[in-house]
């Protein structure tokens, strides 16, 4: 009995996870949304940006959030800035806080940012809040010298 309840508990634990950049390996799509927009990129800039944002999250700590997100008031956020959405093939958890999506907006001068946890496609309820060892400049910079938002940004 006690096997058969190790063989349940491990895809369970193996899913449920403390500090946010380990659920990192499990992401399946990056998106990018510029002013509301999801940005079409190349495979190659999918990749490159995920290397980016993986390259932030190192020695990130996760942090207690007072953040809460609502889903009004994140579809109303979303239509101004930039905002990556990492998108995973199931249920995930950091500090029993489950998900499917984490999205978070990216400022140059800011060092942290809440994860506004997704699941079935509703924001809802207390974020995650990541601490960074620097500013998010580098992935800015990255983000508004891909070739797909050089595009829209020179529409507008």
């Amino acid at each position: 009995m006690k096997f058969l309840y190790f063989l349940l508990g491990v895809p369970y634990m193996i899913l449920s996870f403390f500090n946010t950049v380990d659920v990192l390996p499990h992401v399946i799509s990056t998106s990018l949304l510029v002013d509301g927009h999801v940005i079409e990129m190349t495979q190659d800039e999918e990749k490159l940006l995920q290397e980016q944002v993986n390259m932030l999250f190192k020695d990130s700590r996760t942090m207690p959030a007072f953040g809460v997100v609502f889903n009004d008031m994140y579809k109303e956020e979303i239509k101004s800035g930039t905002y990556i959405s990492l998108r995973f093939p199931q249920l995930m958890k950091v500090n029993e806080l489950p998900f499917d999506e984490l999205v978070f907006k990216v400022e140059a001068d800011w060092t942290g940012v809440n994860l506004y946890r997704g699941l079935n496609g509703e924001f809802n309820g207390r974020c995650i809040y990541l601490d960074f060892d620097k500013n998010m400049s580098e992935l800015d910079n990255f983000i508004h010298n891909l070739d797909s938002v050089k595009q829209i940004e020179s529409l507008a």
